[in-house]
């Protein structure tokens, strides 16, 4: 006789039915429910999810000022980008490293040219020639040695382009990687928009930090304090300090073989970089997500007003002393 497939299952012991109802549980599609993307960059940083409360201030600060700050950053599309870049050659004697270098750079002016990049853009700035050496063994007696011997030199000169924009300046990139130089030493970024971004997020610092005394002041006092200090501060940040580098790996906890004493050499594993962008906790910021290289201006203004406490504490300090006196 067959038991019913059904009585197996209530025959099961408690585990297995707790088992089975989490596992049909977690089968089931739950609606509005979408998996968080976090890239090779996920569980390699911590940021912290609480947000600190405001500090308690000093009676004596809190008696003689009131303070109201604004913050707004300005980004700047780059008007201008320079690339540098290395042309290297190792030869016997340093003329022929130095032939070998104008071949390359007159190559890629000719190349850079096609794209419309006139030479009055592009510098040659030498940098260094040094001499190369090997080691050669040797007997000297009855012993063997390895000797250092000069075998060339090896120079250097480095390539400035001022390209327009960050379309001209990846073409110029692909048309030296076809010259064969690979070695790039850095991207700048400029902006002859820089002296009026500046202007626009100080103004736009003053706005916020006015419209929240507006806010604040006119309602919580019947006589709206005084300004009595200002500060200000404009900083701008360029794309090459806004770039961020991790390392995405799974380590093993074990290297080695206690049996075999057989080390593991690990393979190398680049570093991982991207174009973050700058995030700042401001009363004005923009709208869109840091995409493409821009530069960002940003621009601090605090206002200081007087405290009401200030007054009151000014009006009660000669009572204080007359009754003191009168102690005495």
């Amino acid at each position: 006789m067959h038991a019913h497939p059904q009585s197996n299952f209530l025959a099961a012991s408690p585990r297995s039915f707790s088992a089975a109802v989490l596992l049909a549980v977690a089968l089931v599609p739950l609606p509005h429910v979408m998996g968080q993307m976090a890239g090779s960059r996920g569980a390699t940083e911590r940021v912290a999810d609480d947000i600190a409360n405001l500090p308690l201030l000093q009676p004596q600060v809190a008696e003689g000022y009131i303070t109201m700050e604004g913050r707004a950053e300005v980004r700047v599309p780059p008007t201008e980008v320079r690339m540098v870049l290395a042309v290297t050659s190792e030869d016997e004697t340093a003329p022929k490293c130095q032939q070998s270098i104008d071949a390359a750079i007159d190559g890629l002016r000719a190349a850079w040219s096609k794209l419309g990049i006139g030479p009055d853009r592009v510098v040659v700035d030498f940098i260094a020639v040094l001499p190369r050496y090997e080691w050669s063994p040797e007997k000297h007696g009855d012993l063997d040695a390895e000797v250092e011997k000069k075998v060339g030199y090896r120079m250097q000169t480095n390539v400035h382009l001022a390209a327009h924009g960050e379309a001209e300046a990846q073409a110029a990139l692909t048309t030296a990687l076809e010259q064969g130089l690979t070695d790039i030493i850095a991207f700048d970024y400029w902006s002859k928009e820089l002296d009026a971004a500046k202007v626009t997020a100080r103004a736009e610092a003053l706005k916020a930090a006015r419209g929240k005394a507006d806010a604040l002041l006119g309602v919580l006092f019947n006589d709206r304090p005084p300004v009595i200090n200002v500060q200000e501060q404009t900083t701008v940040r360029y794309p090459e300090s806004l770039y961020h580098s991790f390392t995405h790996s799974y380590e093993e906890a074990v290297t080695g073989d206690m049996r075999r004493n057989v080390p593991y050499i690990h393979t190398y594993r680049p570093r991982n970089t991207y174009y973050r962008g700058l995030y700042i906790d401001g009363d004005v910021q923009p709208s869109e997500l840091p995409m493409t290289p821009e530069i960002s201006v940003i621009s601090t203004v605090r206002l200081y007003f007087k405290s009401p406490a200030a007054k009151d504490k000014k009006k009660a300090g000669p009572k204080r002393k007359k009754r003191r006196e009168a102690g005495n």
